[in-house]
């Protein structure tokens, strides 16, 4: 329990970004080699980049406005004799710290309530679309940090059992490769806390990662024209047993195509097991 604790503290620390460079690559280390770690972290990553975007911003209630506003006022310039000249000095700089610290709580207190507040606003608004960017999140992620999956592998029967045994879907995997998009590898996704396999599918020097979730889970299905999300290109689909969101840096004509090679070659398979 006190590593799973340290764990957590150097999660958020490092979210923060409050590790030094050695903490950070001994963290780096410790998510290679765990994965629920690993995941764990993409999921803190997620909440608080959706918190920074959705969360909105509360003004200072006026009475907290009006108290920093007066002590932050100038003390009023009395005659004071030369020889108490010393100790006014120190007094003024004690004003000043006491200002700061109170406008620092007031901050606080302040995000404190945004967080309270927003998080809850944020799971009852726009469920649809909280899916797809945090999974654009998990994509860019991914992308930046050089390693776009937990599983390196361009075997679905290497991929699929050990996707199968850290998430509660089972993967449907389909071999893209004689289309141009081979797969590379899996990893795994927390999705409104449940944990998803994503398959990654390379296209030249682009990639493209298929997120599956059960068929009831918020903001899965969805259908129609590709998104563009922050520069990011996603598509969902669904068919009897799976929803599907695509995230990728490719351009729409090419994801579309991706797509629909995903859905021709595995509606055989699904037919076969009927």
């Amino acid at each position: 329990m006190t590593e799973t604790n340290d764990h957590i503290v150097r999660l958020n620390a490092a979210l923060d970004g409050e590790l030094d460079a050695m903490s950070a690559l001994e963290l780096e280390r410790a998510m290679r080699d765990d994965h629920a770690l690993a995941a764990e972290y993409r999921r803190l990553a997620a909440l608080s980049e959706a918190v920074r975007r959705h969360v909105p911003r509360e003004p200072a209630p006026q009475t907290l406005v009006d108290r920093i506003a007066a002590l932050a006022a100038p003390i009023a310039a009395e005659p004071v004799p030369a020889a108490r000249s010393a100790t006014v000095v120190p007094l003024r700089r004690r004003t000043w710290t006491d200002t700061r610290a109170l406008a620092l709580a007031a901050s606080f207190a302040i995000l404190g309530f945004a967080v309270g507040t927003g998080v809850t606003s944020l799971r009852m608004q726009g469920a649809s679309q909280g899916v797809a960017e945090n999974l654009v999140s998990d994509f860019a992620r991914a992308e930046i940090a050089g390693q776009p999956f937990d599983v390196a592998s361009s075997d679905r029967h290497t991929v699929k059992p050990w996707l199968a045994g850290r998430t509660t879907v089972s993967a449907s995997i389909v071999d893209l490769a004689s289309q141009g998009f081979p797969l590379v590898g899996g990893r795994v996704t927390v999705v409104d806390r449940i944990p998803a396999p994503t398959l990654v599918y390379r296209h030249n020097e682009h990639m493209v990662a298929v997120t599956e979730l059960p068929l009831d889970a918020r903001g899965a299905r969805a259908g129609g024209a590709i998104e563009t999300i922050d520069g990011y290109h996603v598509a969902r689909w669904s068919d009897a047993n799976l929803s599907y969101v695509a995230v990728s840096d490719m351009d729409e004509k090419t994801l579309a195509e991706f797509v629909a090679a995903f859905r021709a070659t595995q509606r055989p398979a699904a037919e076969e097991k009927q």
